[in-house]
């Protein structure tokens, strides 16, 4: 059975339309063939169903959304937009096809389903559907007007930026199609013309036809178009481009539903970062002005957010993305090229299943080599197998170089010359993995991917005979394998050995692959052997002219260092203690409970390390310097108490060690050489040189470390540590010999010192129980050492240098616990410059400067407990520790008492507060030793202090009660009997005796005072009483309404008060500061006169009612002596009277 016997598709005859590759502006015959070969499944269909939905969803939004589609060359990329433009306007054909009926199966029910949205979208916009789409290329800087320019030639216009304004004019004026026929009625092309516009005598006189007012003639109108549609010299504005292409799309600015699809703009805006920004202002544009009728879809090789900077910037602008997977390549090639037919599908599995076993060798221990989900898709592919599509995918995206360069051809176009290259062959039969070289070859060096010189090299090998084709095919595939990446992470593990060649070569899985793979591997040798390749350990890379010269100079370079022993001692030297460094660096010191980290050091050479160290050395020999007995000797003789660590390497592979050493230093001494390189050619001989050193330098490593593995270690004595690695023998080595560097870190070693140090601050009077300590704090062995050290004087950071050292080793938190401590129970005193600290100021970040000195007064921890007793009697509420800042305090607190117990008379004389001040003048532990000297007298002093003092508060303010009394009591009898009790209290300032003096005075006073005031209250309401009967008695009063006698009653005052609360001493003493007995008096008095005062305005109040005059009559007053005296009185006062009636009322007064 053939290959074509097996396809659908027959290889031999079948045409490929358009060399595999999508024209995203071809029509016809080939836009059908496309149509019908279209994969609706998978992302592609997928794409076309979201791109379309997110545009009917934003219908009516205020912006419309645009769509990056990327896929590296040969995705489908350009075939997808293109097929996505004809499904927008469902474009028809001659026989009355339409895109969309044309797919094979039909289009899935998702998209139809979408596809009849839009169409009714369509229809209730009255506009037919406009699809634009073009490619950007070249190197033109106009952004704006190339996109316009793809946007006019969709649309019918002239692409020119000025001929499309003209047309644009023509169109308003109406004459668009006059002056257009007039200019083809004279055999032009209307089009073509447009270019000639300024100089075209055709068109100046069509315009003139059509518009006699236009010019004179057509000198004139040449002039005028120049004038008008002048030629630009830089890109026009975004304005003028939103303006045109609104233009362009509709002529009554009612706009269609357009989709407007950019190609290759990742090509096109490159790294140039004003191509990106302007870029961006477009689509801003087209999504913001258009009322979301416009859709902008672009396309590039690279996803946005893995593009270069400038692509990156479009990553606002194209929120809906797509990346079309290889998966979906594979999709197409399996469906237009690889379809199989049915029948032949059980043949095609018997093949895979009697040839598994050298199918599964292919590519074995690769990334890429035969996985078990092959079985679904090797009948699929084949004759492709699995692997050489996986192969054939990896070098696509390693030589596409993110689309920076020109396309390359499709994997349709390959895979179709492949199968058309073995269609004649029988079952069996596989594409090899070089047929790529060969057909990516001319673009590869178009993109500068592929040096002209190498591939012409390579090329020139094939001499027309089978031996001169597989040279080729072997350097071919070199190169391409040369290409793929190496970096962690992402290397395929594919290299270019003869085993990984002829597993991609083999071109018939059917016969026995050992003679090719056996003439595979003799190929390679003999093109090594001619400088065609070169050969870096067991893989094989491709020689240039300047790579051969690179490779002369590398074999001098090895003769030399071959002859200079020295030099290659001090490398092998330098590369053991490179290596011991990087495993010393690993190794963890956290010596005991407290987790101390300490310091591990290298030394290297003959001579002993210095033993002043404070860290764990580390001393390294090899076996090229000096024998594993002298290194024991010297561990010996060092003592089991020397914390030094003897590290010996042995010898192992010492010739294999030397010529790797040889070959790494050769090959960066070349690399040093020449330098950067800016030739291809020199780049290329750069990166083999460079792949020599990196493999010289990893079997150099190997062999270090199978010395390394070797290597012993040994103690201070000559005991040998026993462990699988290095690393775990100086790590177990390195924890033992911290006891030998530090032999007093026990005593200080805990875990909770930053608790200790904390209840240090606060004054706790044992701190350093939570570190298992409850004895004095003094006597703890870190104490007694920080008091050794302080002597006379030390500051803190002297101190901590002194302890954190060997033999101590201490922790920081531990000596600051300490001074803290010592510092708060009195036996250190602490200065900072030249200021006195008390107990519980200093904390830690202030002992590293702080001045500390042993204290010569030192007090218990009874005596402070005792005088925190002391200073609580007063309310001053002492924390351990803060004695000392306590007791200032303290003194002014129990100074202010005794100064409150006395004072001016009635008051006993002030205290005698003399030792208060004597204690106030010294500080410190003096202040607080001469306190505890004199608890008993100021126990009893507050006591008594504190006495008086209370009834003060009590008894001042009943003596300044009773004095207040005593003045409202002025002229009452009780007066007499208790003014001269309260000048005897003043004067014998008995105001504090035990018993209270003034308590029954106020009592005598406040009942008489009470009486009084009472007395006189109810005589005012009577006297009141009775002037207002006798106004009720009055005919004038009577005359006025109770709302005007309420109103003059009101107005006089002659109303009776409300008797005043007199139910304690401070309501009395407030209702006679408010109205005293006199007031009271002369209110009584006042009665009659405000009863004439309301007669009087009654009066004037009928007077202003009834306009009757009214009359005041004044009674003369005086003494009337005799009977004739009160006759002519009488008389007198008659005639007034009688003369005054006459004219009214009368008012007497």
């Amino acid at each position: 059975m053939k290959l074509y016997d097996i396809l659908d598709r027959d290889p031999r005859t079948a045409r490929l339309v358009n060399n595999g590759q999508a024209r995203i502006d071809s029509v016809d015959e080939e836009l059908r063939a496309e149509l019908e070969d279209f994969v609706s499944d998978g992302q592609f269909g997928q794409a076309v169903e979201r791109v379309i939905e997110r545009f009917l969803g934003n219908l009516s939004a205020s912006r419309q959304e645009s769509v990056w589609i990327s896929g590296f060359y040969g995705s489908g990329k350009s075939h997808l937009l293109k097929m996505l433009t004809h499904f927008w306007v469902n474009t028809t054909f001659k026989d009355g096809s339409t895109a969309r009926n044309l797919i094979r199966g039909g289009l899935p029910d998702a998209i139809n389903e979408q596809l009849r949205e839009l169409d009714t979208e369509v229809k209730r916009s009255g506009k037919v559907p406009v699809a634009v789409a073009g490619t950007m290329l070249g190197g033109n800087d106009r952004v704006r007007e190339t996109i316009l320019s793809i946007i006019l030639k969709s649309c019918g216009w002239p692409i020119q930026y000025p001929q499309a304004q003209f047309c644009f004019w023509l169109r308003e004026q109406g004459i668009l199609e006059k002056v257009q026929s007039s200019v083809e009625s004279a055999g032009r092309d209307w089009l073509k013309e447009l270019n000639n516009l300024y100089v075209s005598p055709f068109i100046a006189k069509a315009l003139i036809e059509a518009d006699s007012g236009f010019a004179t003639d057509e000198q004139a109108a040449h002039q005028i178009l120049i004038n008008q549609y002048p030629q630009s010299i830089s890109d026009i504005t975004t304005a003028q481009f939103t303006d045109a292409v609104k233009k362009a799309l509709s002529q009554d600015e009612q706009l269609p539903l357009t989709l407007i699809v950019l190609d290759e703009v990742q090509q096109y805006i490159n790294v140039d970062n004003e191509r990106s920004a302007i870029f961006t202002e477009v689509a801003e544009a087209l999504q913001t002005q258009f009322e979301s009728k416009v859709m902008l879809v672009g396309a590039g090789q690279s996803a946005l957010s893995a593009g270069t900077h400038a692509l990156m910037w479009l990553r606002d602008r194209f929120r809906i993305t797509f990346e079309l997977a290889d998966s979906d390549v594979n999709a197409v090639t399996r469906k237009v090229l690889l379809q199989k037919k049915t029948s032949a599908k059980p043949d095609i599995e018997i093949i895979f299943e009697t040839h598994a076993g050298e199918i599964a060798r292919h590519l074995e221990g690769t990334k890429i080599s035969v996985k078990p989900e092959d079985i679904r898709t090797r009948i699929e592919d084949y004759p492709l197998l699995p692997t050489r599509r996986r192969f054939w995918e990896a070098c696509f995206q390693a030589a596409d170089r993110a689309g920076s360069q020109s396309q390359l051809r499709s994997q349709l176009r390959i895979l179709h010359d492949s199968l058309h290259e073995i269609s004649e062959a029988n079952l069996g039969k596989v594409i090899p993995a070089s047929d790529l070289f060969d057909a990516l070859s001319a673009e590869l060096v178009n993109t500068g991917v592929l040096l002209n010189e190498l591939n012409t090299r390579i090329q020139s090998l094939n001499d027309g005979t089978p031996e001169g084709r597989l040279r080729k095919e072997i350097c071919g595939l070199v190169f391409l394998i040369g290409k793929l990446p190496r970096e962690a992470g992402i290397d395929l593990g594919i290299r270019s050995n003869a085993i990984t060649l002829a597993d991609l070569m083999i071109s018939d899985i059917t016969k026995d692959s050992g003679p090719f793979r056996n003439h595979v591997a003799e190929t390679l040798n003999e093109l090594a052997t001619e400088s065609t390749l070169m050969k870096i350990e067991d893989e094989y890379r491709l020689q240039t002219t300047e790579g051969a010269e690179w490779n002369r100079k590398f074999r001098e370079r090895q003769t030399i260092l071959l002859q200079n022993e020295p030099h290659i001692s001090t490398l092998r030297d330098n590369l053991f203690a490179s290596r011991i460094q990087e495993v010393v660096s690993g190794v963890k010191l956290n010596q005991g409970a407290a987790k101390i980290r300490r310091n591990i050091s290298l030394h290297t050479g003959d001579e002993p390390p210095h033993s002043e160290q404070e860290s764990i050395v580390v001393w390294l020999r090899d076996a090229w310097s000096c024998s594993e007995k002298d290194v024991l000797a010297d561990a010996r003789r060092m003592g089991q108490g020397d914390p030094v660590l003897h590290v010996y390497l042995p010898h192992n592979d010492p010739d294999g060690l030397k010529a790797r050493i040889i070959e790494a230093e050769a090959a960066k001494q070349v690399l040093d050489h020449y330098g950067s390189t800016t030739t291809p050619e020199g780049n290329e001989a750069h990166e083999s040189m460079n792949s020599r050193l990196l493999g010289a330098e990893n079997l150099r490593d190997e062999i270090i470390l199978t010395i390394v593995r070797s290597s012993k270690i040994f103690q201070g004595g000559g005991n040998e540590i026993y462990e699988d690695e290095l690393a775990e023998k100086i790590q177990k080595g390195a924890d033992a010999s911290l006891a030998r560097l530090f032999p007093r870190f026990d005593e200080a070693d805990h875990n909770s010192w930053h608790v200790a140090l904390k209840q240090a601050k606060e004054g706790n009077d044992q701190p350093f129980v939570i570190i298992g300590w409850d004895d004095a704090t003094e006597n703890h062995p870190v104490s007694k050492e920080v008091l050794n050290v302080v002597g006379v004087g030390a500051r803190g950071n002297e101190v901590q240098k002194n302890l954190k050292v060997k033999p101590f080793g201490w922790s920081q938190d531990a000596i600051d616990a300490v001074l803290i401590a010592l510092h708060c129970n009195g036996h250190l005193r602490a200065t900072k410059n030249g200021q006195h600290l008390a107990p519980g100021r200093l904390d830690q970040a202030g002992v590293k400067l702080a001045e500390f000195r042993p204290e010569s007064v030192r007090l218990t921890t009874t005596q402070r407990i005792e005088l925190r007793g002391l200073f609580e009697k007063i309310g001053v509420t002492t924390k351990s520790g803060e004695e000392e800042t306590r007791s200032a305090e303290f003194l002014e607190t129990v100074k202010q008492l005794a100064i409150q117990s006395g004072g001016e008379s009635p008051l006993p004389p002030p205290a005698d507060i003399s030792l208060i001040e004597n204690l106030s003048r010294l500080a410190g532990a003096e202040q607080l030793a001469a306190i505890h000297a004199d608890k008993t007298v100021l126990e009893k002093n507050i006591e008594d202090w504190s006495r008086l003092e209370k009834r003060r508060k009590t008894r001042e303010p009943l003596w300044q009660m009773a004095a207040s009394f005593a003045k409202h009591a002025e002229g009452l009898k009780v007066l007499d009997e208790v003014a001269p009790e309260l000048e005897a209290i003043k004067e014998q300032r008995a105001l504090l005796e035990n018993v209270d003096p003034v308590a029954p005075l106020l009592g005598k006073l406040g009942t008489a005072l009470r009486d009084k005031l009472n007395e006189m209250t109810a005589q005012l309401k009577l006297e009141t009483q009775g002037v207002v009967a006798q106004l009720a008695a009055d005919s004038t009063w009577q005359q006025l309404d109770s709302e005007d006698q309420e109103k003059i009653i009101v107005g006089v005052k002659l109303i009776a008060p409300d008797t005043p609360s007199t139910a304690d001493d401070e309501k009395l003493k407030a209702a006679l500061d408010a109205t005293n007995l006199n007031s009271w008096q002369h209110q009584i008095q006042a009665v009659p006169t405000l009863v004439q005062q309301a007669l009087s305005q009654a009066a004037q109040k009928l007077k202003e009612k009834k306009n009757i005059v009214t009359t005041t009559i004044t009674v003369a007053r005086g003494t009337l002596d005799s009977e004739e005296a009160v006759q002519q009185w009488l008389s007198e006062h008659a005639q007034k009277l009688k003369e005054a009636i006459t004219k009214g009322s009368i008012i007497i007064q």
